[in-house]
């Protein structure tokens, strides 16, 4: 096939790979809503204790555990999200392109952090939601003394998991999130003259700047959520004294991990 010929279907195929990004952004929108509730119900541990994280929990819950909202928020928009993201993956791989950089404003490992997720997010969500509705037929009920359990008498199991979901679910969220508001939010400013300066422009050497700067900014918030949120596990796993249901819990845990 000549390269005459190929041309038209190349076209088509980047305005496909831009539509999947168009639509692996708006997934992320949406499932970043979800995230930053449920960080917010652990981060509250920290200012309130347990009590004020089963208060935010109870509260702030039902938006995203309602059928249809969970349906949509966080089933829906994570399966879009990582379908939208293999399907990229597959044209890279046409195109023979796997390691082509990617954009300036996301972190390093962005994707293959997002893909390592995929198994701790199944496993949480098999604990919190499956394992609950198994049990009783509702999860609905369920606080942070679930959790607070598994920190007591499985800290290895739970600390490991839910501090391997915070710095993950935290950087790659902090990435993706500053990746679509320079994409689609940022106003770009008009370019300056190039002035060269032993051999390098300025311009270029500002912009270098700027974005060594704006990573930096980024690692640190990644880093001082993740602290405040392992903080607000911490002190679940210690403020929770009282557990009604802890022999229920220990057969929950026990369908995961051996006894």
């Amino acid at each position: 096939m000549s390269s005459v010929d190929q041309t038209p279907r190349t076209l088509s195929l980047t305005r496909a790979y831009n539509i999947l990004t168009h639509v692996q952004s708006a997934s992320a929108i949406v499932f970043s809503a979800y995230v930053v509730i449920h960080s917010t119900q652990i981060l509250s541990a920290n200012f309130g204790g347990v009590g004020l994280a089963n208060r935010s929990l109870l509260l702030t819950r039902p938006f995203y555990q309602d059928k249809g909202m969970e349906t949509v928020l966080v089933l829906g928009s994570a399966i879009v999200h990582v379908a939208t993201g293999l399907a990229k993956f597959g044209l890279r791989v046409y195109w023979k392109q796997i390691n082509t950089a990617t954009h300036s404003s996301l972190l390093p490992y962005h994707r293959l952090i997002g893909h390592l997720q995929l198994p701790f997010i199944g496993l949480h969500y098999y604990l919190t939601r499956i394992l609950p509705i198994q049990k009783y037929g509702d999860s609905s009920f369920i606080d942070f003394s679930y959790i607070g359990w598994g920190l007591q008498n499985r800290p290895i199991f739970t600390y490991g998991l839910h501090t391997t979901l915070v710095l993950g679910s935290v950087y790659h969220t902090v990435s993706g999130l500053s990746f679509i508001y320079s994409r689609y939010f940022k106003k770009s400013k008009l370019s300056e003259p190039k002035v060269p300066q032993h051999g390098k422009s300025v311009e270029q050497q500002q912009l270098n700047f700027k974005t060594k700067h704006n990573q930096q900014l980024k690692k640190a918030l990644v880093a001082a959520l993740s602290l405040s949120l392992i903080s607000g596990l911490v002190i679940i796993g210690r403020d929770t004294k009282t557990i009604p249901l802890r022999l229920d819990f220990e057969s929950m845990y026990s369908k995961i991990l051996c006894n």
